[in-house]
């Protein structure tokens, strides 16, 4: 199936309004002082990203479950991730690169000190992150692929519409780090998505994507102890080193197509 059939073939939420409560809900955390009220605001928000994966295998399971298979076993799963992992920050690095932005998000200011707590609680931390937020963005793609379809009868201008006022609201969300660089925030994240979107079309399951970017996002947080500085480069570069051998050097291929 090409990837034109797969995007029509993106099926159409039944309850909408459950979506949008959902999404409006994780919005008003994100910006109304809502949190302020709890002790441990943070956590209170990792556990309403929780809340998406209940949502994602219980109601809204019709639509989010057939996104869950494993790509074709698990050394495809493996595969399709490394390749939405370098693929979505190489898509980031050339646009941060285009527009002259480097670290628009400030977030070479913060510095972390290295030790078991802070490793298991920032693995903790994005693990929840990369499967909340990558549900998220499915749920807000939903919400404006059953509007677009049910004002304008066409699915597949309606799915790519939908795909990028998705990926660039998505990269809105996080101009909270640096207001003055929003539109530089907006721009990078919002390409990034696009890649993301990409594969989940392409082989209709999320499950790389919520690994790859819980493992940016964790290995970001490595990067800012001093003890790790430059781990975020060295793995991406190890990826690729890996791609470059298993593809070339022992002649070994991948079936990334279902």
């Amino acid at each position: 199936m090409k990837l034109k059939e797969k995007m029509v073939a993106v099926p159409i939420i039944k309850h909408p309004m459950v979506y949008l409560l959902l999404v409006l809900v994780f919005l008003a955390m994100l910006r109304t002082p809502i949190l302020s009220v709890f002790s441990r605001p943070e956590m209170i928000l990792m556990i309403y990203l929780g809340i998406f994966l209940i949502f994602s295998v219980t109601v809204g399971f019709k639509e989010i479950g057939p996104f869950y298979n494993k790509g074709g076993g698990i050394i495809n799963l493996i595969g399709i991730t490394g390749a939405v992992y370098v693929c979505g920050i190489l898509a980031e690095s050339f646009t941060g690169y285009f527009l002259s932005a480097n670290d628009p998000q400030l977030l070479d200011q913060y510095t972390f000190h290295l030790s078991g707590p802070y490793v298991l609680n920032q693995l903790a931390r994005y693990s929840l992150v990369g499967i909340g937020e990558e549900i998220f963005k499915l749920c807000v793609f939903f919400i404006l692929y059953w509007l677009g379809v049910k004002v304008s009868k066409h699915k597949l201008g309606s799915c790519i519409i939908s795909v990028i006022v998705t990926s660039f609201f998505f990269g809105l969300l996080h101009s909270n780090y640096n207001y003055d660089q929003w539109l530089n925030i907006t721009l990078i994240i919002g390409v990034g998505a696009l890649v993301y979107f990409y594969f989940l079309f392409k082989y209709q399951t999320i499950v790389p994507l919520m690994i790859a970017h819980g493992l940016q996002d964790f290995l970001v947080s490595l990067e800012h102890t001093e003890e790790l500085t430059g781990i975020y480069s060295l793995f991406l570069v190890g990826l690729i080193l890996i791609w470059f051998i298993a593809r070339f050097g022992f002649g070994i291929k991948v079936k990334t197509e279902r």
